[in-house]
């Protein structure tokens, strides 16, 4: 074991949690201090409507390894994230939930894991005491579910309490709700991760943002997983190759509609329904192609952009 980082940063979204910081906040501090770690604190406001700023600011008044970042606009778990994972100054960054689900106690463990080696941390749920039985079991056939599509062999990808190595979310981008598959997105680059047990306790106060409606988002971020993980650097392989199939079922059906005109002098029209088939599917694909050169080229122009920003900052509390 190799006992060498430096400083921990801890980064956590905050919206509309007044009730909850607080505590989370003195957790943070007993497991911290008794790491014998350097460390900072990054709570992310996201545009929260109760009093969870002014809870903030408090706490910051009274700590010097405390930063408060607001945004402006809610923007969304994950560009709260990304605005915390491009402040932070620590070796090891580990990411919370600010309703006080992720005991702090786990951090020491995390912070070992990757002292061992490993590039990510995630937690293997062992026991989720906010959730029934159902919404448990649909979570585990969902889990199972990303697994297989994405061919990434990870027990559990929604936990957001994870420690990153600094030099590894130097290289993610975040946009979207793509903090569910952070696990999928560093995966893909072919680095070491690890999961440990992690039990998920029942929120401090307040209610759970989760609905089912999210189940159909989450579904649509599951395919462009898929795509950024695969394809972001070269999408003309997947629409060029799906054009040209389909170009190409429609030039055979197109011919063949012609060979019996030609040669049986069967009547075009009695084969109008494949005809329009056909047609409609050329047609496709070839728009299909096009659109894969211009992905392409999109893809290109952002892998050599720089300076990209997804969110804005409205106020920025720093020692």
């Amino acid at each position: 074991m190799t006992n060498n980082t430096k400083k921990i940063s801890i980064v956590i979204p905050v919206y509309n949690e007044e009730k909850n910081i607080k505590s989370l906040y003195e957790e943070l501090k007993f497991i911290l201090n008794d790491f014998n770690k350097d460390y900072e604190i990054i709570f992310v406001n996201d545009a929260s409507t109760d009093h969870s700023f002014d809870v903030l600011k408090s706490i910051f008044k009274n700590d010097n390894r405390v930063q408060v970042i607001s945004l402006m606009g809610n923007q969304g778990q994950t560009m709260a994230l990304r605005a915390g994972f491009e402040t932070c100054s620590g070796d090891i960054v580990i990411a919370m939930d600010g309703d006080g689900q992720h005991d702090p106690k786990y951090i020491p463990q995390l912070v070992s894991a990757v002292d061992e080696g490993y590039d990510m941390v995630g937690g293997l749920k062992a026991k989720d005491s906010g959730r029934g039985w159902f919404s448990s079991a649909l979570s585990r056939v969902a889990h199972r579910t990303i697994g297989s599509i994405t061919g990434i062999k990870m027990g559990y990808f929604g936990a957001t309490m994870k420690a990153y190595h600094r030099d590894l979310l130097e290289k993610l981008d975040l946009s979207g709700d793509l903090h569910r598959f952070m696990g999928a997105l560093v995966y893909y680059k072919g680095i070491k991760v690890k999961e440990i047990p992690m039990e998920i306790r029942k929120r401090g106060e307040g209610s759970s943002s989760y609905s089912f409606h999210k189940i159909f988002r989450v579904a649509l971020d599951l395919i462009l997983i898929k795509f950024l993980t695969k394809y972001s650097k070269t999408p003309f392989r997947i629409f060029g190759s799906l054009g040209t199939v389909m170009s190409l079922f429609g030039f055979i059906g197109i011919a063949y509609v012609l060979v019996l005109k030609y040669t049986l002098g069967q009547s075009a029209a009695a084969n109008i329904s494949g005809l329009v088939v056909s047609s409609i599917t050329l047609i496709v694909g070839i728009q299909f192609i096009f659109f894969g050169l211009m992905a392409e080229m999109i893809s290109r122009i952002y892998y050599t952009s720089n300076n990209k920003k997804f969110f804005n900052v409205k106020d920025h509390l720093k020692h």
